[in-house]
Parts: structure tokens; sequence; C-alpha cells
């Protein structure tokens, strides 16, 4: 199945199971081949993993809706024949069994008889589908005898383990071991069997796990009302030809939404965008990079015809710069076209009495889905629009003319008015007054009015 995805380069898909036995292993399965790198050079993303719970197309309805609803274009599909019945009576009520989605079947959706017709599955429907009729069977029974028998031989050889004995000790009543101890050991050698075959045999091998490494599985495709085997996969190799796409289409699907269409606004703001005429002779841009953009009104393209507008230098010009190259690279990404015009009022966006203009307005009033451009992010636009993160972060700076000549001699008192300095002086003074009675009183040499009377006359300017 992922191997078809490969194929078609389709990138996401979603996984439908019913609760069939097996379902949580075939869920387990992809997730594990997808965490271990499927391809290194293809990268897959599970969109949605439903596990449907309800028995009747009704039930069904209700729980794919949310899968109806999502990007998802592609579905793995494992389930019962009738279960998967009904879930594509669900699909197709929902509308997602169309020809831009493609529903991938497990063998057990397939069944074993692929002549018969088959009833409310879509056209173009892929299936992968194994061999079990009753000579594959036995087939595949002589070959389980064979691997055992040369595992048997193996281990026999072993003279590692020529003491260790394989009997399980189990029994079907319950009595004694319920594990086989040394089954592990039986399994190593019957893993490193390795049979060579002619065609049409196939050799027989196995990987890490004991799964075969050559395996042969069909590729079926829904034409009508049966299934069609249109290629094969083996030896981890794709090959499949002349499928019927749904609704007959001649092409796959791209798996994933179709384009959907953006209208986008702008303003001219160098190097970001940047508006340059196109060329008066093709009106086509001059630059490859460069991309049409309306800069005149809306209405007054009213009754002009469409071809002649392009190549006029009033209606349309030609858009470039780094905000334009991010546009068209997340086109192509994300499978969009854009309609491109310049802002008809010219302004960035402000608030006046409760009502903006400008680009916010554009996307407010609903004429823009978009503003492409190097607008500046403020707490007023962000409580109506959302912004991006930011591509580019300047901090705005206040610049004034540097002072010529001598600097004045009382330049050091232009920090502080005079009010400031006067209580500056004052605040000095009487700190300094009061430090200085502090030392005369705490110092042995000091006056000290309590226990020594003064000898002589004391003068307070002695003191200073």
């Amino acid at each position: 199945m992922l191997s078809i995805l490969k194929r078609y380069s389709w990138h996401t898909f979603s996984v439908v199971t019913s609760q069939i036995g097996g379902y949580d292993d075939f869920i387990r399965a992809i997730r594990d081949l997808i965490q271990r790198g499927f391809s290194k050079d293809f990268k897959l993303d599970i969109l949605n993993i439903l596990t449907l719970k309800s028995a009747d197309k009704k039930g069904y309805v209700n729980e794919l809706e949310d899968v109806a609803n999502s990007e998802a274009r592609i579905f793995l599909l494992f389930s019962t024949r009738m279960e998967a019945q009904e879930i594509m009576k669900a699909a197709k009520e929902l509308g997602i069994t169309g020809k831009q989605y493609v529903w991938i079947a497990s063998q057990s959706v397939v069944g074993t008889g692929i002549e018969a017709k088959v009833e409310h599955f879509p056209t173009g429907m892929l299936g992968i589908y194994m061999n079990v009729s009753t000579e594959r069977l036995n087939v595949e029974v002589e070959r389980a005898v064979n691997i055992f028998a040369h595992g048997l031989e193996s281990f026999y050889h072993d003279n590692k383990i020529s003491n260790i004995s394989l009997s399980p000790s189990l029994s079907c009543n319950l009595n004694g071991q319920s594990r086989w101890n040394r089954g592990d050991v039986i399994f190593r050698h019957m893993r490193s069997v390795a049979i060579s075959a002619k065609p049409p045999s196939r050799p027989i091998s196995f990987n890490l796990d004991g799964t075969l490494k050559d395996v042969e599985i069909h590729v079926m495709n829904l034409k009508h009302d049966h299934w069609e085997q249109i290629g094969i996969w083996e030896g981890n190799k794709l090959d499949i030809k002349d499928i019927v796409w749904p609704g007959n289409s001649p092409v796959p699907p791209p798996g994933v939404p179709e384009k959907f269409n953006l209208k986008i606004t702008f303003l001219k703001e160098p190097p970001y965008v940047n508006l340059l005429p196109p060329d008066n002779e093709t009106g086509e841009c001059k630059t490859s990079r460069s991309i049409k953009c309306r800069v005149a009104p809306e209405h007054k393209l009213i009754g002009v015809n469409h071809t002649a507008a392009l190549k006029n230098p009033d209606f349309y010009k030609c858009c470039s710069g780094f905000c334009i190259d991010l546009l068209q690279k997340f086109s192509q990404d994300l499978k969009f076209t854009y309609d491109l015009y310049q802002v008809e009022d010219g302004a960035w966006g402000v608030v006046n009495n409760g009502t903006w203009n400008g680009l916010i307005a554009e996307v407010l009033n609903n004429k823009a889905d978009i503003i492409v451009t190097s607008i500046k992010i403020n707490s007023d636009r962000q409580t109506v629009v959302d912004f991006t993160v930011p591509f580019l972060e300047t901090g705005i700076a206040i610049v004034v003319a540097k002072r010529t000549g001598i600097i004045s001699p009382k330049a050091f008192l232009e920090p502080f008015d005079t009010v400031s300095w006067l209580m500056i002086l004052l605040v000095s003074i009487q700190g300094a007054a009061l430090a200085i009675f502090l030392f005369e009183w705490l110092s042995p040499y000091g006056y000290d009015m309590k226990m020594v009377p003064p000898r002589g006359r004391w003068v307070m300017f002695d003191k200073f």
C-alpha cells in the first residue's frame, strides 16, 4: 500500500478501519514503517486514523464526517467486505468517493473471489490481493514443511547447542508450561533458511523479523463492477499499468485538496514589495521572478478587456521583492492561486473613531484574505488580525543633529532645572551640618556639653 503512495507521490493519507480482527496490528505496522523511514527520499504523513465502531451506514456517516472535512484525499481501508460496502455507501453520501479521492483496500476487502461482481464500491478503487486459492495453499503448505525441515537440519548440525532439547513440554489439557521456552532457538534456525528455486517457483529467504523477503502481491483496480489486476509488487518493486482512476479521470488525483483562490492585498514597500512597469512592447514583466498585480481600483476595470488591461501600466504593474518571492513559494507548496492587488486608499491601517482603514480594513471587511508586505506589528493591529512570525525585527530610535561649537561653562547644570539644583544644594548643606554635629558629639576630643565644661571662652567660628 505504501509503495502505491510513493509511486504517485501521495505524501499524506488517512487510515480507516473497522474493528475486524488484526486492525490494531494493521495500524501499528503502518506507523512502524513510517517511523523507521519507509523511504529515505519520500516522506509520508498520516492525517487521520479512524477506527469505525458502528455497524451500519448511518453510524458510518457520523463517524466519517470529520475525515470528510479534513484535507485527506487518499484512504487506506481495512475491514471485511461486507463492512466495506456500508462504509463506501457512507463515503459516497459524504462526497469522498469522487475523482479527487482514492481508496486503497486491503486483502480482506477485496476478498478471495475476485471474479465476482462488486457492488457499492467506487470505480477506480485500488486494492491488494494475494492468491489464496486451494492450489496456492497446497503449494504454500509444501513450502512450509520444507522450511521447517531445513530449520531442524540446521539445528541438528549446530554443535553449539547439541545438548538443548526442543521438547516443548506442552499439553492440550493445560498441564505443564504454557510457553515453549526453546521456541526462539528453532525460530532462529528457520529464519536463516535460504532455498533457491527455478522459475516459476520463488526463492525462499527471510528478514530479521521472520517475514519473507520475496513476496508477490497483486495490485487490483476496480473497473466498473469487477476487480482487474493492473500491477504486481515483488522484491520491494512495484509495477503498475492501465489504471482506471476515480471519475474515469485520465490522470491520477494529486492527493491533496484542489487549488483554492485567495485575494491578497499589498502596499509598496521596497525591497519587500517593488512595483515596476511591464515591458512596453509585450506587456509582460521584465524579470522572471515578477508577477502581475493590479494597482487600479476594481471599479475602473468594469467594461475593460482583461487582456488589454494586463498590458496597461495604469491598471497592472509587475510586483517583485522578498515578500513576493515568499508568496510564490507558498503558492507552490500549498497549492493555491491568488489575485494580487494594491490597497485603494494607500494606507497601512490605523483606527479612526473606531473604524479601520488601509490594509487592515481590507481584511476586516472580507475584501482580502491575506496581506503581503512589510507591515509593522503593533498592539492595536494585533487585536483585530493575526500576524505571521516576523521575518525581520528592527528597533525604533530617535536621532538628533549633533551640536557644534564650544561647550558652555554652564553645561554641567543643564541636566537639572533651577528648582532641582536648589533642592540638591539645600539637602547637601543640611546633610553636611548634621554629619559635623555627630562627629563633634561622638569624638573624644570634641566638646561634650554633658560631662566636661568648656575651658575658657567658646567661640563658634573656632569650630570651622
